[in-house]
Parts: structure tokens; sequence; C-alpha cells
């Protein structure tokens, strides 16, 4: 049985997917803390070459210069910090606080993302660190859902490689010429990277070549991960033309 994958919404808002892209390529660090004890809970480096240790980095971001620091919602806690060049969003909710590293400001609604994150820590975890419960142990075991949840949240799929399930694209229809480009490099290329695709697609519009390739992402036809099977970085992935 065949799947009609795309039909387009004339009422339905566009997300600018190539903005999305673009700052996702500025996200370098993602660190999340239980604040009263500036206790790391959970890190993730995108290619940052922040080498300090967390605790060190969460204690200076708490006794910051006020003048390096600015509210940018005082209804969801949220600020923004200057940061050996990084600029640093940052939001707290219950036992936790969130650190955001990106080498500008970014435009693409992360801010929201960010509550949503420290809230889902509170929820999933703020009983057992209330409870005295936390250890090195606890965070490696649930290190893969957590994972799980901050790519989908902003994104990070895109800086890694991505792969398809074929017999699930057979089962796409569409009369759009880009969807069928994508679904054409997809079975020439079981692995690839978001820029391989856009550059083989160069001739289509980036934002729809990115919408679509969303929507598939959404379904599941393309699969995403950044676990230890994925360990290459889209960079890596293109020089070496996997």
């Amino acid at each position: 049985m065949s799947i009609i994958l795309v039909k387009r919404n004339k009422g339905r808002h566009q997300l600018n997917y190539e903005q999305i892209l673009q700052d996702v390529f500025m996200i370098r660090k993602i660190l999340v803390v239980q604040h009263e004890q500036c206790l790391p809970i959970f890190e993730m480096d995108m290619n940052s070459q922040i080498s300090l240790d967390p605790s060190l980095i969460c204690d200076v971001l708490q006794t910051q210069d006020p003048s390096n620091v600015e509210t940018i919602s005082s209804t969801a806690n949220l600020l923004k910090i200057k940061y050996y060049g990084f600029i640093v969003l940052s939001t707290s909710y219950g036992s936790f606080t969130v650190y955001f590293f990106a080498e500008r400001d970014l435009q693409s609604g992360f801010e929201e993302k960010l509550s949503e994150l420290v809230q889902w820590f509170d929820l999933v975890f703020g009983f057992d660190i209330s409870e005295g419960e936390y250890s090195q142990e606890f965070s490696d075991y649930y290190k893969i859902s957590i994972m799980d949840e901050v790519t989908e949240l902003f994104h990070l799929w895109l800086l890694y490689p991505l792969e398809v399930d074929i017999q699930k694209l057979a089962e796409i229809e569409s009369e759009s010429t880009i969807l069928r480009g994508i679904l054409a490099h997809f079975a020439e290329n079981k692995q690839t990277s978001i820029m391989r695709l856009l550059d083989e697609l160069k001739e289509f519009s980036r934002n729809e070549v990115l919408g679509l390739l969303f929507k598939l992402v959404e379904k599941d036809f393309v699969i995403t991960s950044t676990s230890d099977q994925f360990t290459q970085t889209f960079f890596e992935l293109d020089k070496n033309k996997v």
C-alpha cells in the first residue's frame, strides 16, 4: 500500500528551514546542571573546543558580571550571557538549569525549546534529584534517552549522518519533483549527510528540500541518531565520501 507523503496546505505556516539549519550549525555545547550544587547532569559538545570542566563553567556562569547578562524573558527565567566569545542562553526550572552555547544569536525559536528541555528534565528526573539519588551511573543509564530528547528538540540530527529505510521509501507516492529527487538520492546513498543532499539537489529551493526532509524525519522514513553507531560528523562524512 502506497503512502502519499506530501500534500501542500496553502494555509499552513511555512517554517524557515534554511534558517534552522544555519542556526544548528552555530550550536556548540549544551550543558544541564543541578544548579544548587553546580552538579553536571548532561553535557553534549558539538566541536566547541570548550575544554573546561562543566562544573567550573557552571560556577563561572552563575557568578557572571551583571553587565554581561541580559534578561530575555522574565516569565521563562531566560537569560543571555556573554561567555568567552559565545552567546549562552540559560533557563532554570525546578532543580535544573540549562546552558546553551552558540557562536551567535539564533533566530529559530530555540528559547522556547530551552524551556521545554529544562521542564522535561524536571518532570523526568526531578524526583530522583530531590531524593539525592543522582549519580554518574544514573546519568549514564539515561544518556541515550536524554540525547534523543535534545536531538529532537534542537534538530541536531542535521549535523549527523542520515540513514534511510529503503522499504519505507518505496511506499511513498508524490507528484513533487523535489521529493522524487530526495528519494532518488537516498536510493543511491543509504547513508548521506545534509550537505551532500543539498549539493545534489542545488537546482531546487534549499528551504523546500529541507522542509520535505523534515517531514521524512518526522514520519521515521529517514533515520537519525547521535548514538555510537553514528560517530562521524557531517564534516567527516563529506570528507570521506562515505
